[in-house]
């Protein structure tokens, strides 16, 4: 099924509305004109015919019509108007006007009294013909005379299809300035909803806390809603945290008194130490991991230049080149401690390995994507090592004082922020360790 946005349903439903109601409205007026216009040309035949009726006349049982009619389209031929008589079932009479027809219609009389109307009486082209039947007084009895207006339809014809014409402009025009309207109403209906939409994104890059903008009843208790759910999350997180926190203290406590203990023999120190190290790196892991979908974005530069003046007071010995490259929408969608415990790892392990220089990139190719890169001068990593690096305390000749621990700790932290952590070959000649994050999870 194809989903569409409410602007373009709503829209698409008014079009539906207007592309139906226009053309029924011109239909419906259309033929409401051509009734009305029909209906008075009715009136004018009957008018006519009763003129015609009062010129004509009984002389010694013979019917007698003036030579010139007051009607003077009846006098014309080919004027369009046209007037015939019928007295004992012929044709006893017909108007001047009808000099030009090579022959006589076929018309049916009504009865005595009765009017008959046909708007489409068809001879050569169309034609309106009205008919009413008379009694006149021959002395000897009463005969009835039939009586025939027929009316050319071409004016009718000509003046129904201007109006129809005027009538679709108009109304053509009218559609356009709906459409208009329409569409700045749903912009201004669905304004509302696309600033909730805006907030929403950007309380999802961390750029706001909660959603302030005022908005229309109908949308206020939603507001309400997704501020009370941002709002419990930052404080179980935070919650979270702090119990984390004491947890760490709770234990740091009872182990800092086994270790100083004398009377502890040294095989038992090594443990201990570990034990330390897996709790710090444990409850590292699960700060991380309860981050939330709506972290503020940090910026990776400031952290990235704190971290290189460290090292290059750390490894002054070495004199090396820390070299960042780092662009200034970078931003990482996480803890700054965290950002500061993976950068901090990776630089320090490539200082340890690096013999003239490192260097730190980080970018962001898309907008939901973030890449950091580190890579350094060094002997490198061989392919058989680069998976057994990233496993708990694992050692190589080329990193001997304990980066395996750094680098599990990192590839802990980019797991707990869904990212991907990736060893590869430097074209500085030693390791390139590349992490990609997802800014919108």
């Amino acid at each position: 099924m194809i989903k569409l946005s409410l602007r373009l349903r709503s829209f698409i439903a008014a079009l539906f509305a207007l592309l139906f109601f226009i053309p029924l409205t011109a239909i419906t007026l259309e033929k409401g004109f051509t009734d009305s216009l029909t209906q008075s040309m009715l009136e004018q035949l009957r008018v006519q015919s009763l003129t015609l009726i009062s010129e004509f006349e009984m002389r010694e049982g013979k019917p007698d019509m003036p030579e010139q009619l007051f009607n003077d389209k009846l006098n014309i031929p080919g004027s369009g108007l046209y007037a015939f008589i019928k007295l004992d079932n012929k044709i006893v009479w017909q108007s001047l006007s009808t000099l030009n027809w090579l022959e006589q219609p076929f018309l049916n009389e009504p009865n005595v009294g009765e009017e008959v109307f046909i708007p489409n009486f068809n001879v050569v082209s169309d034609y309106f013909m009205f008919a009413y039947t008379a009694e006149f007084d021959t002395l000897e009895d009463f005969v009835p005379v039939s009586f025939f207006i027929v009316q050319d339809k071409r004016m009718f014809e000509k003046e129904r299809q201007t109006f129809a014409t005027t009538l679709w402009n108009w109304l053509g025009l009218v559609a356009v300035f709906l459409l208009i309207v329409l569409i700045i109403s749903l912009h201004m209906a669905l304004s509302p909803i696309n600033t909730l939409i805006t907030q929403i994104k950007q309380a999802e890059k961390g750029e706001i806390e909660r959603l302030d903008q005022p908005y229309p009843p109908e949308l206020e208790k939603l507001k309400n809603s997704i501020n009370h759910l941002l709002d419990t999350e930052a404080q179980q997180r935070s919650r979270y945290k702090n119990s984390l926190s004491d947890l760490a203290h709770s234990l740091k406590t009872p182990l800092a008194v086994l270790s100083g203990n004398q009377a502890l023999p040294n095989s038992a120190q090594e443990p201990l130490n570990q034990i330390d190290s897996i709790i710090q790196r444990q409850l590292k892991r699960a700060v991380a991991g309860s981050g939330s979908g709506w972290e503020q974005a940090e910026p990776v530069l400031p952290t990235a230049e704190k971290l290189q003046s460290a090292m290059t007071k750390v490894h002054a010995d070495k004199a090396l080149d820390v070299a960042l490259e780092i662009e200034q929408n970078s931003a990482f969608k996480g803890d700054k401690t965290d950002l500061m415990e993976i950068l901090g790892n990776l630089m320090d392990n490539a200082c340890k390995a690096a013999r003239h220089r490192v260097v730190v990139t980080a970018s962001m190719p898309r907008q939901d994507c973030l890449s950091i890169c580190v890579e350094d001068d060094g002997p490198g990593i061989a392919k058989e090592h680069r998976e057994a690096l990233l496993h708990r305390g694992k050692r190589l000749d080329s990193y001997k004082e304990g980066q395996g621990i750094g680098l599990a700790i990192v590839a802990d932290l980019v797991e707990a922020y869904h990212g991907k952590m990736e060893i590869s070959d430097s074209e500085l000649g030693g390791a390139r360790i590349t992490l990609t994050f997802k800014t919108i999870v």
